[in-house]
């Protein structure tokens, strides 16, 4: 009869042997797919340095007159065309910067454009960059999703300046003739003491001529 520890070593040992193949084998796949992974990520670094452009027009003398104290606005644009060198995790970090410049800029809009029409471009802005920064984050990217990110939050930002263009020339057209003196008796009224407004003016008697006769009719 054969010794049950004899056996009892032979199982250990192929157990043994088998978990170590096993981990191995694991280890190769890991290995395989974060080479996979580095080898995929490569080629998408390359797509996306290529078109990592935001090709916005610079505004209209008037209107870099106007924004020309707008901080947080001179920094975002200033982070849009700043390219990223090095790797994917560069342009994550980017992404990510913009996203912290975009957000300030709806509470920072200087006065003259505090409008509503500028405030829900800017909202619009602010999510297509958070979009941006949300697909470059993944694991493996979806390089078309980013590049229409990329175009999207040009646009955006160009039709951003292009608000600001026309909310200047429109405050330049002329006034009809008229119109201020209208406007200003408008604010005048509202301004008026609504109870003195509603007493009706004292009438002064109107005095007959003294070359009349009884009737009433000049002589």
């Amino acid at each position: 009869m054969q010794n049950p520890m004899k056996h009892l070593r032979y199982i250990i040992f192929f157990g043994l042997c088998g978990l170590l193949f096993s981990c191995q084998e694991d280890g190769l796949t890991k290995a395989a797919k974060i080479k996979r992974i580095s080898k995929q990520n490569d080629s998408i670094l390359n797509v996306i340095s290529s078109n990592w452009k935001f090709n916005v027009p610079a505004p209209t003398p008037k209107v870099a007159q106007r924004i020309s104290t707008w901080q947080e606005w001179q920094l975002f644009n200033n982070e849009l065309q700043q390219k990223p060198k090095g790797t994917i995790e560069d342009y994550r970090k980017k992404a990510k910067t913009l996203v912290t410049r975009a957000d300030v800029l709806r509470s920072s809009i200087p006065g003259f454009f505090e409008k509503p029409q500028v405030k829900s471009r800017i909202s619009v802005l602010n999510t297509k960059v958070r979009m941006l920064y949300t697909f470059i984050s993944v694991e493996t990217i979806p390089v078309k999703k980013v590049l229409a990110l990329i175009d999207d939050v040009t646009h955006e930002t160009d039709q951003l300046q292009k608000q600001f263009d026309e909310m200047v020339r429109f405050s330049e057209i002329p006034k009809e003739q008229g119109e201020d003196e209208m406007l200003r008796a408008l604010d005048t009224v509202r301004m008026a003491n609504p109870d003195m407004m509603a007493q009706p003016a004292t009438q002064q008697p109107r005095r007959m001529p003294s070359n009349t006769i009884g009737n009433g009719r000049p002589q």
